[in-house]
């Protein structure tokens, strides 16, 4: 085979798919990492959710707001000072977007919290709360879905992208039986928070493998 007998577009297209059997870690350093702290920051959030909710009676509204307010910027910055120090990897140019992405997600959650409106007004506290505690959970069990699937897109080896997929399915699982398991009603979220924690130090250590 001589030079002219190489078709540079099959020629891109075989390192692509070579390419595509690249871990998330090996592909996007930093990546798991980012992914670490992120879970991690859900876990603790999740956790700290749980505490304020018993707590929310003794709290004067200035303190509750307070220590969410520094929670918020400490896991802001947090994320921030990760996400400039990771190295830049372009992605390709036909993948979706991660903020459309997260952005439709956010917008989604905030539209379906609103639909209950004044009937959430004739339930108990606690109920209430179960409600839109499961809407979170659920959206984030979506996200960890959607994520797994948009990875294909940036060339993540479908080992990797299973990550993602079972922390979806379970995610979704666990929002599904709060109402119901009366020890997940009064802790549920403080249960999440520690088991998501769990899920992401395990599956980060899957991911650099």
């Amino acid at each position: 085979m001589t030079a002219e007998d190489i078709d540079p577009a099959d020629l891109q297209r075989q390192l692509d798919e070579i390419k595509g059997a690249m871990g998330l870690a090996e592909r996007y350093p930093g990546r798991a990492r980012l992914w670490l702290l992120a879970g991690l920051l859900v876990g603790v959030i999740a956790v700290a959710v749980q505490v304020t909710f018993f707590l929310h009676e003794t709290l004067s509204a200035t303190a509750y707001v307070l220590i969410w307010g520094v929670f918020v910027v400490v896991a802001v910055l947090s994320l921030w000072v990760m996400v400039t120090r990771l190295p830049r990897n372009d992605a390709p140019g036909t993948a979706p977007s991660w903020r459309a992405l997260f952005g439709s997600l956010g917008a989604f959650l905030v539209a379906v919290s609103s639909v209950p409106g004044e009937v959430a007004e004739q339930v108990g506290g606690l109920d209430r709360a179960l409600l839109y505690f499961g809407l979170v959970i659920a959206v984030l069990g979506l996200a960890l879905l959607l994520s797994g699937t948009l990875l294909s897109a940036y060339r993540v080896r479908r080992r990797d992208r299973l990550v993602f997929h079972v922390g979806g399915v379970w995610t979704l699982a666990f929002a599904s039986m709060l109402p119901y398991v009366d020890v997940l009603r009064y802790l549920g979220v403080g249960i999440f928070g520690v088991l998501f924690a769990l899920y992401a130090v395990v599956a980060y250590v899957y991911l650099i493998r």
